[in-house]
């Protein structure tokens, strides 16, 4: 056989059509599901690059964006796994390529943010892999643009729609979740059953540490202590680098700095119930829960528990609050970045039992009534606020897994039924065909 006729054997290209989709779709499926998962995490990095090119965009213009790129990337990606839509699947994921490579080339010759967000927090490339890794995207979807057509899906056409639209409302409703209450796979520095205390066994005269900034037009650079960068560079991290600790523990620890001198002691205790409320931009913060804040804070403190706020903003907007607000827990000023890796939402609460994170979740996502009201003799209520966004991600996977598989079998099954009775009629019909004209 000659090398054009290896390749039109319908095994090779069959194997090679679907190689390509699940590659591909893989590909664009994490992109997608990473983003919708942390809706917030996406803005942000929206905002980033327009504050590059100075762009001014309402919230609301952002986050439609963000959630109609995230959702298209996962039911595109996820139809082209399946072999469905096999003309257009491939053909909108090769125009949205259009758009992205130029834009990942750019970031990749000029720099203007540290990285593309492509996949969120669960994966960060640099800006050169990223923009080789869709050199490679765009040249499987030319290719599969011409073969795609040739292969069939899982699916039979009349049913591709059912699927597209359950698809549409799993990315949906993540990203609901991840928006309105936390994201439901938290893959940043601080999840849910992690410390923000430091580890008591440390050899604190061999630490030693490096700091992570950021400028004002978006470029992160790492600082070791003797060289810090000018005051407008934003604070973003500090990782351990030596001491005895630095392998033991994550390389990420929660630290609170007021220019250079580190108040996270005097914001985490480390001792039974404590409650974090973090405002990363002051300008943002709903004074309706005002209030109901004061209540959950008189409501821990009578078991034994402390309340503390982390506000991104400077001490004049510390007075500014706790005049608006009638604040009676203790005001720290800290660095938004920081605030905003430790939970999402314009206004969030960070639930600690001895210094161990229980839950998160944002402000808008409980009834201020309900805060209002808490009963002081209710010793377990604050464990009852859990989302447990996790578990609900875990159950909906599933469930929406079972949908799919159900709705396959019932497809198979009406095409070998639809199969069986055409070849019977056909067998009957040349019987017929046979009486009236016998040879």
């Amino acid at each position: 056989m000659t090398l054009k006729q290896v390749w039109h054997s319908r095994g090779l290209m069959v194997t090679a059509v679907w190689l390509a989709r699940i590659i591909v779709g893989a590909l664009f499926v994490v992109s997608g599901l990473s983003k919708a998962d942390d809706l917030w995490g996406f803005i942000y990095k929206i905002e980033e690059y327009l504050r590059v090119w100075n762009v001014v965009c309402p919230r609301s213009i952002v986050l439609t964006a963000s959630m109609l790129i995230s959702g298209a990337e996962f039911v595109l990606g996820s139809l082209l796994m399946l072999g469905l839509y096999r003309r257009s699947a491939p053909a909108l994921l090769l125009l949205t390529m259009c758009g992205m490579l130029p834009l990942t080339l750019y970031i990749y010759m000029y720099a203007p943010v540290a990285d593309c967000g492509c996949f969120g927090d669960f994966l960060i490339l640099s800006n050169a892999a990223t923009f080789w890794k869709n050199v490679a995207l765009t040249v499987l979807l030319a290719w599969l643009l011409v073969f795609n057509r040739r292969v069939s899906g899982l699916f039979s056409i009349p049913v591709q729609w059912i699927v597209g639209g359950i698809l549409s409302f799993y990315v949906l409703f993540v990203g609901m979740v991840g928006f309105g209450v936390q994201p439901m796979i938290d893959f940043r520095s601080f999840p849910v059953g992690a410390s923000l205390v430091a580890h008591s066994d440390c050899d604190e005269a061999s630490e030693e540490f490096e700091f992570i900034y950021e400028s004002p037009s978006g470029v992160r650079g790492v600082f070791t202590t003797d060289s810090l960068p000018p005051d407008d560079w934003t604070f973003i991290d500090r990782r351990q680098t030596s001491g005895r600790s630095a392998d033991a523990r994550s390389a990420t620890e929660f630290v609170i700095l007021d220019g250079d001198d580190d108040i996270t002691s005097e914001v985490i205790q480390g001792r039974g119930e404590e409650m974090l409320l973090l405002i990363p931009d002051l300008s943002r913060a709903d004074v309706t829960y005002t209030f109901a804040l004061n209540e959950l804070n008189d409501y821990i403190g009578s078991h034994g528990g402390s309340m503390a706020a982390l506000i991104g903003t400077s001490s004049e907007g510390l007075d500014s609050w706790a005049d608006l607000s009638m604040a009676s827990y203790p005001l720290f000023s800290a660095e938004p970045t920081l605030i905003k890796e430790l939970a999402r939402g314009n206004m969030s609460l960070v639930y600690l039992v001895n210094g161990v994170i229980v839950w998160k979740r944002t402000l808008s996502s409980l009834d201020a009534q309900d805060l209002m009201e808490i009963s002081v003799q209710n010793e377990d209520y604050l464990r009852t606020l859990d989302p447990e966004v996790y578990n609900l991600f875990i159950g909906f996977t599933v469930v929406t897994g079972i949908v799919l598989f159900v709705l396959w079998l019932l497809d198979r099954s009406g095409r070998f039924i639809g199969g069986w009775w055409r070849r019977r009629r056909r067998d009957a019909a040349h019987k017929v065909d046979a009486a009236q004209n016998p040879s």
